[in-house]
């Protein structure tokens, strides 16, 4: 695993790489051994290991894990770094733990267009990007270009809702991207790469 709390820098900019960013020389690692399990009853791998599925039983997408391999690809999250960073309230910048108070877990969120604006917004968002330390939030708030005027939250309960990828059918063709709640029918023919939260008791707060 990475070491977290140092952050690693990258070009001639030294811009900051997030923990969870995938780096271009992380490959995706199944190698053909993506498949239909014995039963027919869902996909699987070939010498699939524990690490292989969540605690849920969902299958996740392999990559490998060579953090600083290649270039950074800002805009794609390593599918076990996500995934851990989640699950443990990780930050997703430095990779230690994100910041914490009586008011919830800090949230960095992309300021909504005004046609993704919805009355009480963000209550509700399926969020598939890991919480912040205070330090970090800053930090990303003057590098990373998606956030563009980042709107900070605190949020109570991030409660884990389900994964983000893509549905095989029985001839493991891939289906579109999209979310998938735990406990969802399907689940036996989705591959994951991002897990999901459900922000709810979220409190809008100032820039830290």
């Amino acid at each position: 695993m990475p070491t977290a709390g140092r952050l690693r820098f990258w070009g001639q900019g030294r811009l900051p790489v997030p923990y969870v960013t995938r780096w271009t020389g992380e490959a995706v690692a199944t190698d053909g051994a993506l498949g239909l399990r014995p039963d027919g009853r869902g996909i699987g791998y070939r010498g699939e290991n524990a690490e292989d599925r969540d605690r849920h039983g969902v299958l996740w997408a392999r990559v490998r894990e060579q953090p600083g391999s290649g270039r950074p690809d800002f805009r794609t999250m390593h599918p076990a770094r996500q995934r851990r960073a989640m699950w443990e309230r990780l930050c997703q910048v430095c990779g230690l733990p994100a910041d914490r108070n009586t008011k919830g877990w800090l949230f960095a969120l992309r300021r909504p267009e005004a046609a993704e604006a919805v009355p009480g917004w963000p209550e509700g968002l399926l969020c598939t990007k890991p919480p912040v330390c205070v330090p970090c939030a800053r930090l990303a708030a003057r590098h990373c270009p998606h956030l563009d005027l980042p709107v900070y939250v605190r949020v109570r309960k991030p409660r884990v809702w389900g994964v983000f990828g893509g549905a095989f059918d029985a001839r493991l063709v891939p289906g579109p991207d999209g979310y998938l709640p735990y406990g969802h029918p399907a689940a036996p023919f989705f591959l994951a790469n991002q897990v999901a939260l459900e922000l709810t008791r979220c409190t809008p707060v100032a820039a830290p």
